[in-house]
C-alpha cells in the first residue's frame, strides 16, 4: 500500500504541473476517441494471502461519451508466490491481459464508469499456486473514476474484483481477488 500511496502522490503532483486550458463545454464530438495510458496496479490474491504489485498499460477507444472498449496488459515482476499453508514457491513473473468495456457518465472534468473485462493471467514456470506454469481465465468487474485536468490528460483510478478460475491445473476453484490501479493517460 505504501507504493500505491507514493504513486497517487506522484499523479497528484503531475496534475498540479499540467497547465489549465480555457474552460469550454465538451460536446460529444469533442470527447477524445483514443486513450493511451500507463498505471501501477496491486492484485490481492485473497485465497493465497499475498499482494502483488506491478505496472501496465491500457488502450481505450471511446465509441461514445458513455461507452468505451478497452484492452489492458499488466506485468507483475516479483518472482515468487506464497501458498496459504506457509510454503513458498519461487519462479517466474506473472502477466495479465484484459479485454472489455466500460460504461458510465462523463462531464468535462470527471468520469465514473462500471467495467467488465474478461481475459487471462499467465503464471510462469513455478509461480502458479499449484506449482506449474499455467494460463488461467480472469474476469475483472469493477468501477473506474477518471479526472480530466486538461483535454489531453486523464488521471484514472480503478477498483475491481478480478475473478481467476484455477482450473487448467486440476485445482478446479475460482478465486475472488481485489485489484486496484492508478495511472495517467494521454487522450487524443
Amino acid at each position: 500500500m505504501r507504493k500505491m500511496f507514493f504513486f497517487v502522490l506522484a499523479a497528484a503532483a503531475l496534475l498540479l504541473t499540467v497547465p489549465a486550458q480555457n474552460a469550454q463545454a465538451q460536446s460529444q464530438s469533442e470527447i477524445p476517441k483514443v486513450e493511451i495510458g500507463a498505471h501501477f496496479t496491486l492484485l490481492r490474491f485473497s485465497d493465497f494471502d499475498i499482494t502483488d504489485s506491478g505496472a501496465g498499460g491500457r488502450l481505450t477507444y471511446n465509441l461514445s461519451e458513455n461507452f468505451g472498449l478497452e484492452t489492458e496488459f499488466n506485468f507483475f515482476p516479483q518472482a515468487r508466490f506464497n501458498l496459504a499453508n506457509g510454503s513458498s514457491l519461487t519462479g517466474s513473473r506473472r502477466t495479465q491481459g484484459l479485454f472489455g468495456a466500460k460504461y458510465g457518465v462523463r462531464s468535462e472534468k470527471v468520469g465514473v464508469f462500471g467495467k467488465i473485462r474478461p481475459g487471462f493471467i499467465r503464471f510462469g514456470e513455478g509461480s502458479s499456486p499449484l506449482g506449474a506454469s499455467a494460463t488461467e481465465f480472469a474476469l475483472d468487474i469493477g468501477g473506474v473514476f477518471e479526472l480530466y485536468p486538461t483535454r489531453p490528460v486523464a488521471l484514472r483510478f480503478d477498483v475491481g474484483n478480478t475473478l481467476i478460475r484455477f482450473g487448467s491445473l486440476g485445482g478446479g476453484f475460482t478465486s475472488n481477488n481485489l485489484q486496484i490501479s492508478t495511472g495517467v493517460a494521454y487522450r487524443f
